[in-house]
């Protein structure tokens, strides 16, 4: 099931990351201006660039599936047994196995993370001609295997306290 949704969930969150990625690299000043600006120059393409979905699904759903098996394993192997006897503090527990969980499935997808962001980016459909492997292979030979943690740091610190959040009502 987390393989479906995030499916559904990871085609429509292409257009909204690809004007976030324009605003954050500059190429616009607001985000009225890049939509209009990128439908007027490419229509419906500027939003859904080449290899621009199945990229987001690359990512998204190895993700999702890390995340949650990470979180049940978790939970089985030491939330319910720190919670047996004292069922009120379940939530906190909870939130750490959520957070920990998310923080493992951000690390073990960021290579696909750094390059999704390549892809949907300006030029990324052009330069690696929407390939996910040519595009792995560039960023390979220009940073070596470190060049996939590039911005893992960040994606964590949001990462993290979202799952812990998140699995509290999970």
């Amino acid at each position: 099931s987390a393989a479906i949704g995030n499916t559904v969930a990871s085609f429509s969150r292409v257009p909204y990351e690809v004007v976030k990625q324009s605003l954050q690299t500059g190429q616009y000043s607001s985000t009225l201006q890049a939509a209009s600006t990128m439908w007027r120059d490419g229509g419906m393409r500027s939003f859904f660039p080449l290899g621009g979905v199945s990229i987001q699904m690359v990512r998204d759903i190895p993700y999702a599936i890390f995340t949650l098996l990470s979180y049940e394993f978790i939970k089985e192997n030491w939330v319910l047994k720190r919670t047996e006897e004292d069922p009120s503090s379940r939530w906190f527990f909870d939130m750490v196995a959520g957070a920990t969980a998310g923080g493992i499935g951000s690390y073990l997808t960021n290579p696909m993370d750094v390059i999704k962001t390549r892809l949907q980016t300006t030029g990324g459909s052009s330069k690696y001609g929407g390939s996910i492997v040519k595009c792995a292979a560039v960023v390979l030979e220009e940073g070596g295997p470190t060049a996939f943690l590039r911005g893992s740091v960040p994606r964590l610190m949001h990462k993290i306290p979202a799952n812990g959040c998140f699995f509290v009502f999970y």
